[in-house]
This record gives structure tokens, C-alpha cells and sequence, in this order.
């Protein structure tokens, strides 16, 4: 009896010990970081992601680390480095708004696809350190400009879009008006995101990927369900239609606008910024003989609607500011003082007009009387 109850002891202790190391491994997979490292595939059209765990503790280290990984590849691999070798990273600067990269001049040499994803691959790289939100790269400490000599802005990693899927034939950067409920959901208030984009995307898909992301800003509700896909778009004649799945059809779970805020949001978008779109029809599962959220009916074509668009108090009061600046500038310079200070000086010099005109008949008296006097003199001298 005694026995039986030591082996049971015995096979109690193994068991828990093999649990304490299961816990143990499970808390060690929790505790590691796993990073994703971007480079480029092996014909150099799209970026690859490949899984990292760093183990640096600090940012210097980290970013000494992360720096490091998208420069070094395995010689057997199937991608390359998103860096050439006559490109050098040249250190990183900690700023209030934004992380700045730096990189030396042979940057500028590099050809559009190249730099593109470089530029991709570093700020969806670093973004991932946690309290980076922006990437600003600059050039010998230069902000980074593109082919027209503008500056590229401050980017995170929703500012790449299709670097990864379907490859890059060429890169577009192009600023997209958007539109979302406002915060009681029933008007629309306009926001402007630049963003780019591979050229083998469609801009419409573009605009409504970043209508589903949501809006910078809290105040604004979401336009669709997240949940919703975009089964296909077509744009023929100036109407674009798109069909979406069943989804779009549920509203959003929180922040729900009206029915009419959430179609516009997305008809004034595309119609604003798609320059080769006039109207929008929208179809579910291939079928518009249907009614959105049970309110609008979807057989008609919608066109851009100006009359749901909100114009931000802060967005009018820049505005305002700007036409106020505008006029001033048009203005002639001189005001009404200066105005009266002129007409003091013109009466001041007409004064001095007259005062010389006496003068100069003053001077044709004295001339007249020395010539009189002088009559008289040669007179005397005559009669002498």
C-alpha cells in the first residue's frame, strides 16, 4: 500500500513538472516579439515579407538591428535587399512628429520602381518599433523630394498600398478626397489623404479601401461594414459600377450614419476625385433591385451630391482666412490716411507753385524797373 501511494506521488510530480513546462514554453512564445522584415522578390517587382524576431532591447538597438536585417540576405534566398549597395544608410534623428531616416545622395540615382519599394520597405519595416507612427526620409539630411522637386510628407505603413500582391509596373502618389458622416451621421464632411499606389491598381478600389479604413479623425462614423468586400468594379461612359458582397448591405456595428451619409460618402469620393467617373451604381451580389439598409433603392445611377457636404468650422475659418489675405492683397497699398497725406502734400505744393509764380512776377517788376531806370540814366547822358 505503501508503495502504490509513492508511485502515484511520483507520477503526480512528473505531471506537473511536464506542466510547468508547457506554461513555461507558452510564456516564453508570448514574451518573443516577432517582426516582419521587407525586402524585394527576386525579379525585383514586389516587396517580400519575411518573419524576424529581433533581440535588441533599446531603439538605437533596435533600429541598428532592423537596419541591418534589410540590408543583409542569405545567399540562397529568393529576395534580394531593398537597398543597392551604393546606397548608404546614414543614421536616424527622434523628432516630435515624426522619425527621420537619412540615407546619402546616391539615393536620387535609383530608378522609380527601386526607390519606391525602398521607401516602402523602410517605413513598413520600422513602423512596426513600437511609438513610431511617421517615417520622414531624407537625403544628406535634406527632406526627400520626388520628380517634380516637392517634398515627400511624413508616411506610415497604410501610405504603401499593393507594394506586396501583384507586383509594381510603376508607382502613382495622388491625393484622394474623401468623404464620412459627420459625427451625428446625417451630413458629410471632406478630408484629403495622399497616398500611393501601384499603377496596376484601379483608383476606385483605391478610394474605397481608404473609405473602409476609416477617417483620421474621431468625429467621423464609418461609411460601410467592415466586413464588406469589393467583388468587382467597371467604369464604362462615365458610370462606374461596383459590386460589392452581401456585407455592404449590414450597417456598421458601431458609429452607424444614415443610409444616405454612408452612399454619398462613397458616390462623392469617387465622383471627386476619379476624373473619368460622372456617376456611380452600386449593385449586391450582381443585383441593384435592391433597397440599401432598407431606405435607398440602388437601380439608379447616383451622381455627386454637394447638397449632404458640411463644410468644417475649421476648414471655413482657414478659408475665410485665406480669401480675407487674398483681398488685402489686391488692395492698393495706401489707406485713407494716406490718402489725406497726400492732399496736404498737392495743396503744399501748390502753394509753392503760386508762391513761385509771385516770385517770378515780382522778379519781372524789378526786371521792369531796372530797365526804366536804366532808360533814364542813358537819357541823362544823352542830354550831358
Amino acid at each position: 500500500m505503501k508503495k502504490k501511494r509513492s508511485f502515484s506521488f511520483c507520477v503526480l510530480s512528473v505531471m506537473i513538472a511536464a506542466l510547468l513546462l508547457l506554461g513555461g514554453c507558452g510564456k516564453k512564445e508570448e514574451d518573443s516579439t516577432s517582426y516582419t522584415i521587407y525586402y524585394k522578390n527576386s525579379s525585383g517587382t514586389s516587396l517580400y515579407e519575411v518573419s524576424y524576431s529581433p533581440a535588441a532591447e533599446t531603439f538605437d538597438e533596435m533600429m541598428t538591428e532592423l537596419m541591418a536585417q534589410m540590408s543583409t540576405v542569405p545567399e540562397d534566398a529568393v529576395y534580394t535587399s531593398v537597398l543597392p549597395e551604393t546606397v548608404s544608410y546614414q543614421g536616424y534623428e527622434r523628432g516630435i512628429d515624426a522619425l527621420r531616416i537619412d540615407f546619402s545622395g546616391e539615393y536620387y540615382e535609383m530608378d522609380n520602381i527601386t526607390e519606391v519599394l525602398l521607401r516602402a520597405a523602410v517605413v513598413k519595416t520600422i513602423c512596426q518599433i513600437p511609438g513610431v507612427t511617421k517615417i520622414i526620409l531624407t537625403v544628406d539630411s535634406e527632406q526627400l523630394v520626388d520628380g517634380n522637386g516637392e517634398l515627400v510628407a511624413a508616411m506610415d505603413s497604410e501610405s504603401f498600398i499593393d507594394t506586396k500582391n501583384g507586383g509594381i509596373n510603376s508607382y502613382q502618389t495622388t491625393s484622394l478626397v474623401l468623404y464620412f458622416p459627420n459625427e451625428d451621421g446625417t451630413k458629410l464632411l471632406k478630408e484629403v489623404r495622399n497616398v500611393d499606389y501601384s499603377s496596376n491598381m484601379v483608383l476606385v478600389r483605391v478610394i474605397l479601401e481608404q473609405l473602409m479604413a476609416g477617417s483620421d479623425y474621431s468625429n467621423r462614423k464609418a461609411v460601410m461594414n467592415s466586413s464588406a468586400e469589393i467583388l468587382d468594379i467597371t467604369t464604362k461612359n462615365g458610370i462606374c459600377t461596383i459590386n460589392f458582397s452581401e456585407e455592404f448591405n449590414q450597417q456598421p456595428t458601431e458609429n452607424t450614419p444614415s443610409a444616405g451619409a454612408a452612399l454619398y460618402a462613397i458616390v462623392n469620393s469617387i465622383c471627386e476625385t476619379a476624373d473619368d467617373v460622372d456617376g456611380v451604381k452600386i449593385t449586391i451580389e450582381g443585383s441593384s433591385n435592391v433597397k440599401f439598409w432598407d431606405e435607398i433603392d440602388l437601380s439608379e445611377v447616383f451622381l455627386l451630391n454637394e447638397s449632404l457636404i458640411e463644410v468644417d468650422s475649421l476648414e471655413s475659418e482657414t478659408e475665410e482666412a485665406a480669401v480675407q489675405a487674398d483681398e488685402a492683397e489686391g488692395e492698393p497699398e495706401s489707406t485713407d490716411s494716406d490718402a489725406v497725406v497726400a492732399g496736404a502734400d498737392g495743396a503744399i505744393a501748390g502753394v509753392d507753385a503760386y508762391a513761385a509764380e509771385e516770385d517770378g512776377t515780382a522778379a519781372g517788376a524789378d526786371g521792369a524797373i531796372a530797365g526804366v531806370t536804366g532808360a533814364d540814366a542813358s537819357a541823362e547822358a544823352q542830354t550831358e
